[in-house]
């Protein structure tokens, strides 16, 4: 199967400062009135509080230091919090396997899904056939998968308000707490590899219609060790590799990253060390909408300051912003440049069909409706129609993730949906959509947005593939 490889990081991380600012775009200071409040959190008397860096030398010296207090959090799990941080991961991988196998995706008729429960059972039938391995190279299933437990693994400690405060220690109540993170691993991996949801129904791993292939990924398969894409590995080894990830980056940092923080006080450095020891994290933090350095065992609270001290704030944050974190509606011309058609098994470029030759250099409109659900994701919808030598319409749905920088905003998407193309005839295709673009800040909810996304539309013989450019107003709300 398909490695879980650090997915977040591709699709979203568009500029390492920029997730040192707010979602939204800087607004002037005379249009703002910002809030400041503080209290005071003191421990009853007689009854110190208790921590874990009691008797750490390092972790002394930090606690000395300016660090803001712990954020403060609701005492049950967060259950629907953390079924949407899966759910958005989910997504993510998923927009991935679509972009890397289409072929298959589309393979029968050109349609998703089709003969969903059918292929499914062959499946999962197959699975409990399959050996251990699944005929993917060795480090997707050692490495990859691993990874992707990981941060699932974190998904489900920074919802617990009993783990998240909790760093590397032989003690009862960190290991209970790593153990819940990895049956949550554990049940995710389960649903990716087998689910409804899962790779295998996408990808129709398993199934009648994606034949056996050969150890060197040829078709078909004509020796006795032939692979279907469906095997054991991924179901150990990502729960056991990706808890061991996951302790090995909490022993990071607690042993590494905290002996920066007591050296230096300079914020980018630290952001930088505690995001390039933990990254995994970082990205869980991210589908947290926290910061991707963000540690909530000594990261206070976003506005409230404690015992008098000072918030360190990262070098490139802004006070100067104003959130505006419901969505966006986006309205703006498009223009569609030339065709471009390849042979599916080879990427052999080849002549296109009458219709996909038609369809090059049209100009039209574009707009799009964004609805924000966590600090850097959004659900989105996208509309576009495009006129020339014959009418083409675009109907796509799928998650954009993005941060502003200062007076830039910029994000990157994948959809799915259908392209319907009409001459004399009418044809419709599923489509896949990956984009990048740029929201430029005129007032705090007007800005002007640049864009290109690559479409790819096509059959399990050949794929059309067409650059698409719009630029136009974004209003946010």
């Amino acid at each position: 199967m398909r490695p879980c490889t650090l997915l977040v990081a591709v699709a979203l991380l568009l500029a390492p400062r920029s997730f040192g600012q707010s979602e939204s775009f800087p607004c002037d200071a005379a249009d703002i009135a910002i809030l400041s409040c503080f209290a005071a959190g003191q421990p009853e008397a007689g009854k110190p509080e208790p921590s874990q860096t009691d008797a750490d030398p390092i972790a002394v010296r930090l606690e000395s230091r300016s660090f803001p207090a712990p954020r403060l959090r609701a005492a049950g799990f967060h259950w629907g919090r953390a079924l949407t941080e899966s759910f958005t991961f989910l997504l993510i991988e998923q927009a991935y396997v679509v972009h890397t196998d289409f072929r298959w995706v589309v393979s029968e008729n050109g349609i998703p899904f089709n003969h969903y429960w059918r292929d499914y059972k062959q499946s999962l039938s197959q699975w409990t056939d399959s050996g251990w391995d699944d005929g993917d190279p060795n480090w997707f299933g050692y490495v990859g998968h691993p990874i992707q437990g990981a941060l699932t693994g974190f998904v489900q400690i920074q919802n617990d308000p009993r783990s998240e405060r909790l760093e590397f220690s032989n003690t009862k109540a960190y290991w209970w707490s790593r153990l819940k993170a990895g049956l949550w691993n554990a049940a995710y991996s389960t649903q990716w590899n087998l689910g409804p949801l899962s790779e295998v129904t996408v990808e129709k791993y398993g199934s009648k219609d994606r034949l056996p292939w050969n150890q060197n990924g040829s078709f078909p398969c004509t020796t006795k060790n032939c692979f279907t894409g469906v095997g054991q590995i991924d179901i150990v080894m990502t729960p056991l590799g990706g808890m061991g990830w996951l302790i090995g980056e909490d022993i990071l940092d607690r042993k590494l990253v905290r002996r920066v923080e007591a050296a230096t006080q300079n914020r980018l450095l630290i952001d930088t060390v505690r995001v390039a020891l933990n990254p995994l994290r970082a990205g869980a933090n991210m589908l947290h909408s926290e910061h991707p350095w963000y540690r909530a065992s000594r990261d206070g609270l976003d506005e409230t300051l404690f015992n008098g001290q000072q918030k360190l704030v990262s070098t490139s944050e802004s006070p100067k912003t104003q959130v505006l974190s419901h969505g966006d509606f986006f309205l703006g011309y498009s223009h569609i440049g030339t065709t471009h058609c390849e042979v599916v098994v080879s990427g052999a470029g080849m002549p296109c069909d009458p219709l996909s030759a038609l369809a090059s250099n049209l100009s039209g409109w574009n707009i799009s409706f964004e609805k924000k659900y966590l600090r850097y994701f959004g659900a989105i919808a996208d509309f576009g129609g495009q006129y020339g030598s014959l009418t083409q319409n675009d109907f796509l749905f799928g998650l954009r993730g993005g941060a502003s920088a200062g007076r830039v905003h910029p994000f990157a998407q994948a959809m799915i949906g259908a392209v319907r193309a009409r001459e004399v005839d009418t044809d419709t295709s599923f489509a896949e959509d990956l984009g990048v673009g740029a929201d430029f800040a005129l007032t705090c909810r007007l800005g002007w947005r640049n864009q290109v996304d690559a479409i790819k539309t096509g059959s399990p013989d050949f794929q059309r593939r067409n650059l698409r450019i719009s630029s136009g107003l974004v209003v946010r709300f």
